[in-house]
């Protein structure tokens, strides 16, 4: 989550050299266990199973429990409760985003897929707010690029990095989508979210 905001996206800018480009990479991370759940990982050094993303994962826990509805059985690890702890403000944020992107989870195959694919959206989402709405970007930098995808976190083998968006932006100029030309074909994605409707909530497209 871009937490520094278009402060710390302007900041950033005068550390690119002079007459520069800048390159913006950003991905929400999940973990996959040794049998394939989605969302738990054992990392180095812990013989336990814990959460990833732990805060996604809470986030979702929450929304589930104030919704007063089953916990979701896909969710291996416990997580605090934020309402313990009066300074949490990265999962207080997640909740308030989180929960206008949750219609139609019932239909994904994955529930935290589902929800990781929805942090996507939404971290793409402010990223874009941050370059859109930067006046002098472009003083600083010649064009901008951003990557987006997903980090996948595995126990062996080392992690994977799905990518789901690239484009770039100059001066005066319409974003140019150049996935396609760097990836392939885009992932179909609708067998895991569901619906039409949630992937276009995920910026997916």
């Amino acid at each position: 989550m871009p937490f520094a905001g278009k402060s710390g996206f302007g900041a950033f800018l005068h550390h690119v050299p002079d007459n520069g480009k800048l390159l913006v990479v950003f991905a929400p991370h999940v973990g996959i266990d040794e049998i394939g759940r989605v969302g738990s990982l054992q990392r180095d050094g812990q013989a336990g199973l814990s959460s990833a993303c732990g805060a996604a994962v809470g986030a979702y826990k929450e929304l589930q429990r104030k919704k007063k509805i089953a916990v979701d059985p896909l969710l291996v690890m416990e997580v605090d409760n934020p309402e313990q702890n009066v300074y949490d403000p990265q999962l207080t944020n997640i909740v308030s985003l989180l929960s206008k992107k949750l219609d139609g989870i019932e239909e994904s195959s994955d529930s935290i897929a589902f929800v990781t694919y929805q942090m996507y959206g939404i971290i793409r989402e402010l990223i874009t707010a941050c370059i859109t709405e930067t006046t002098d970007l472009f003083d600083y930098a010649t064009e901008v690029a951003v990557v987006g995808g997903i980090m996948i976190n595995r126990r062996k083998g080392g992690d994977f990095f799905q990518p789901l968006s690239f484009e770039t932006r100059k001066r005066g100029e319409r974003p140019l989508d150049l996935f396609e030309e760097a990836f392939g074909n885009r992932p179909n994605l609708e067998p895991i979210i569901g619906t039409k409707a949630a992937m276009d909530r995920a910026s997916l497209y």
